[in-house]
C-alpha cells in the first residue's frame, strides 16, 4: 500500500477535545483516535502507520459519530489499498451504518458528492472514471465474506449502484449467483433505467436496454411489476395518454417517443424510489422535464399539466418551495430576452400566469413554515425578477405586463407580511425583486446585445416603481458574483446599481434619465446612502470614479449625497409612508399621493403613448413595404 501523509491537524483536534472534556481515560482517547481514522480516510489521508496502529489496538471497526466504520468510508472514497488492509486485519464486511443501514457493499456502490444540483437531470459526474476501482472493491468485499443485504430503504447494493449509474457493477450483480431474489435483480435494472433516462442529455439508448432487460427478466419468470394502485402521478400522465409499460412489446412501441419513454421512467422511479430520493432527485427532475415541454407547440398543455402536479408537491412539502417557479422563470427569460423579440405563444403565457397565481395558495399556506419560506425566499424572489424582466422584453402588450406585475405584487405582500409578523429580525436580509431586475438590466447592458430601446427602459422603470411599494429597498447583495462594471463583487445596494448604470456609454442618454429618477425613488424607500460594497465604495464613490462629465451625473451625485438642508415636509412625509409600508391610498391628499406614487400614473400614460406610436410606425412601414412589393410586381 502506498503510504500517504497523515493530517496532523486531526490529531491535534482530538487531543484538544479530550482536554476540554476533562476526561483522560484510555477509552475516551481510543474513541477520539477512531474518529481520527475515519476522518483521515474520508479525506484520503490515512497513513500506513496510522492504520497499523489502529489494527494493533483493536480499533479497526470503531465507528465515527455518524455510525460509519473506517471500512465503509474507504469503500465510499474508493481507497482500494485501505479497503484491502482493513479487511485483511479483521474489519467486518457485513456491518450496517446506523443512519441508513448501508453495508460496506452499499458504500462501494456510491460516489461521494456526485450530485451538485438536487435533481437527476443536473447530475454532471462521470461514473466511468470510478467504475474499475469500484468493481474491484466490490469483488474484494465478496471475497472476504460480504453478504448482499438490503438497507433501510429496501435497496440492495445493486440498486444503489444503479442509482449512481454504475452499469458494470449492476451487470456484475446480475450475473453472479449471490442468492438475491429475481425481483431484486429486476428492480436494479429498472432503477438503472430511471437514472439513465432522466438526465439533461438522457442516455435513452442505454435506458431502453435497461428497461427492456428488466421486462424480459420478469416475462421469463412470469413476474408482473407495476403500480399496486393508481398514483396521482399516474393519473396526471394518463390525462396526457402516457403510462408505465409492462411488456417488452409495449416499450418497443415507444422507443422513438422521448416523452413517452421518460414518463415510463418517472412512473417506475415513483414506485421504486424511497421518499427521500423522490423529494431530492425524482420530483425536481420531473419538474425539469415539464420545463422542456412548455415551449414545444404540441406539448404545452402536457408541460403545464406536470407543473400543476409538482406544484401540489410543493404545497404539501414533498418538493422544495419555488422549484416550479424557478424552472418556468429560467425558460421564460431565455425565450423572451435572449432568443430574440418573438413572444411565447399566448397559451404559454396564460398557463405560466395561472401557476404564478396558484403560488398564492403555497405562500399563504400555514403548513409552509416561515423558516422554510425564508430559506427559499432567494429562489422565489429571483424567479419573480426573471419573469417580470422577461415580460418587459416579450412581444406581449402593456396590459399583459401589468397583470403579471399585479400577481407578483400580491405574492410579495404575502411574503413580506409574513416576514414582518413572524421574522422581523430577518426582514433586513429578505431579498429584493427590484435588486434582481436592476442586476439583470445591468448584465444586459454589458452584454452588447442590441435589445434595449426607450420603451423597454420605461417599462423597467414602471415595474421598479410598482415593485418597490412592497419590496425590501434596503437589501444589500451578499453574493459573490462579479458585477459587469467592476472586479470586486457583492455588497451592492440598489443605489450602487444606479451608479453602475451611468457607466453605460452606449445607452448614455436614456439610461441616465432612468438612473436619475430611480435615485430619488430609492432614497424615499429607504435604500441606505452610506452602504459600502465589497470594493469599499459607496454609490457616490462609484459616480465620482466614473469620470464622466455630464450634468445628469452631477445631479445623481447630489441625490445620493447626505442632505445639506432640512427636507421639505411633503418629502419627509413621503419617505415615512414608503419606508414603513403605510397604506396611503385612501388617506393622503392627491398631491402627496402623487409624490408617494413616484409618478407611476404619468409614466403609464407616457408608455401607452410611446407604444401606440411604435405600433403606428410599424403599421405604416408594413403598408409601405406592401405597396413597394405591389409596384415591383407590376
Amino acid at each position: 500500500m502506498e503510504p500517504s501523509t497523515y493530517d496532523v491537524a486531526d490529531s491535534e483536534m482530538c487531543e484538544s477535545a479530550t482536554m476540554e472534556s476533562g476526561c483522560s481515560s484510555e477509552e475516551t482517547l481510543s474513541v477520539l483516535r477512531s474518529c481520527d481514522l475515519t476522518t483521515a480516510i474520508s479525506r484520503g489521508k490515512a497513513s500506513e502507520e496510522m492504520l497499523e496502529r489502529c489494527a494493533q489496538e483493536g480499533r479497526i471497526d470503531v465507528r465515527n459519530k455518524e455510525g460509519q466504520t473506517p471500512l465503509m468510508l474507504a469503500c465510499l472514497t474508493g481507497l482500494e489499498d485501505v479497503v484491502k488492509f482493513l479487511l485483511a486485519n479483521g474489519a467486518n464486511p457485513n456491518s450496517n451504518s446506523l443512519m441508513k443501514g448501508n453495508t460496506p457493499l452499499h458504500f462501494a456502490c456510491m460516489v461521494e458528492d456526485t450530485v451538485e444540483e438536487e435533481y437527476l437531470s443536473g447530475r454532471c459526474y462521470q461514473p466511468k472514471k470510478w467504475t474499475t476501482i469500484k468493481v474491484s472493491i466490490v469483488k474484494l468485499l465478496l471475497k472476504y465474506g460480504a453478504s448482499v443485504q438490503k438497507n433501510l430503504d429496501g435497496w440492495t447494493p445493486a440498486c444503489v449502484a444503479a442509482f449512481n449509474m454504475f452499469k458494470d457493477i449492476v451487470d456484475f450483480f446480475l450475473l453472479i449467483d449471490d442468492g438475491s431474489p429475481l425481483e431484486d435483480k429486476i428492480t436494479a435494472s429498472q432503477i438503472l433505467g430511471v437514472s439513465q433516462a432522466t438526465l439533461d442529455e438522457p442516455a435513452l439508448k442505454d435506458a431502453f436496454n435497461s428497461f427492456r432487460r428488466a421486462l424480459d427478466l420478469q416475462e421469463d419468470a412470469g413476474v408482473i411489476t407495476g403500480q399496486a394502485e393508481t398514483s396521482e402521478l399516474a393519473l396526471c400522465f394518463s390525462k396526457l395518454s402516457l403510462t408505465e409499460f409492462h411488456t417488452s412489446e409495449e416499450i418497443w412501441s415507444v422507443r422513438s417517443s422521448e416523452s413517452a419513454f421518460k414518463a415510463h421512467a418517472f412512473l417506475v422511479g415513483e414506485r421504486l424510489f424511497p421518499p427521500s430520493l423522490k423529494q431530492k432527485y425524482l420530483y425536481p427532475s420531473l419538474t425539469h422535464f415539464a420545463s422542456l415541454l412548455m415551449f414545444q407547440e404540441d406539448m404545452v398543455e402536457a408541460g403545464f399539466q406536470i407543473f400543476s402536479y409538482t406544484l401540489g408537491l410543493e404545497r404539501c412539502g414533498e418538493l422544495k418551495l419555488g422549484t416550479v417557479l424557478d424552472h418556468i422563470a429560467d425558460k421564460y427569460q431565455d425565450h423572451c430576452v435572449y432568443d430574440g423579440k418573438k413572444a411565447p405563444q399566448p397559451l404559454v403565457r396564460q398557463r405560466a400566469r395561472d401557476l404564478l397565481c396558484a403560488y398564492d395558495s403555497v405562500v399563504n399556506n400555514v403548513n409552509v413554515h416561515i423558516d422554510s419560506m425564508s430559506g427559499m425566499c432567494h429562489s422565489l424572489i429571483d424567479s419573480f425578477g426573471d419573469i417580470l424582466f422577461a415580460e418587459v422584453f416579450s412581444g406581449f402588450g402593456f396590459d399583459d405586463l401589468k397583470s403579471t406585475l399585479e400577481d407578483v405584487e400580491k405574492l410579495l405582500r404575502v411574503i413580506q407580511g409574513r416576514a414582518f409578523r413572524e421574522r422581523q429580525d430577518e426582514y433586513p436580509k429578505m431579498p429584493s425583486v427590484a435588486h434582481k431586475i436592476m442586476k439583470l438590466l445591468l448584465e444586459l447592458l454589458d452584454s452588447g446585445r442590441d435589445l434595449i430601446d426607450r420603451s423597454h427602459l420605461l417599462k423597467v422603470k414602471f415595474v421598479l416603481l410598482r415593485v418597490l411599494m412592497s419590496d425590501n429597498a434596503s437589501y444589500q447583495d451578499v453574493s459573490c458574483e462579479e458585477t459587469p462594471f467592476q472586479d470586486e463583487s457583492g455588497g451592492n445596494t440598489l443605489l450602487h446599481f444606479v451608479a453602475y448604470f451611468t457607466y453605460s456609454v452606449e445607452y448614455m442618454e436614456c439610461i441616465q434619465d432612468l438612473a436619475q429618477d430611480l435615485a430619488l425613488v430609492l432614497l424615499r424607500h429607504g435604500c441606505p446612502l452610506d452602504a459600502v460594497n465589497a470594493g469599499g465604495d459607496t454609490a457616490r464613490d462609484l459616480l465620482q470614479h466614473g469620470g464622466l462629465e455630464d450634468q445628469n451625473i452631477h445631479l445623481i451625485q447630489t441625490l445620493v449625497s447626505p442632505p445639506t438642508t432640512v427636507l421639505r415636509l411633503e418629502e419627509a412625509a413621503a419617505r415615512v409612508v414608503l419606508r414603513h409600508k403605510i397604506n396611503y391610498q385612501d388617506v393622503l391628499p392627491l398631491t402627496l399621493r402623487e409624490l408617494v406614487d413616484g409618478g407611476t400614473a404619468e409614466l403609464e400614460l407616457e408608455l401607452l403613448k410611446l407604444l401606440q406610436t411604435n405600433e403606428d410606425s410599424s403599421e405604416d412601414s408594413s403598408e409601405d413595404n406592401s405597396e413597394d412589393s405591389s409596384e415591383d410586381s407590376e
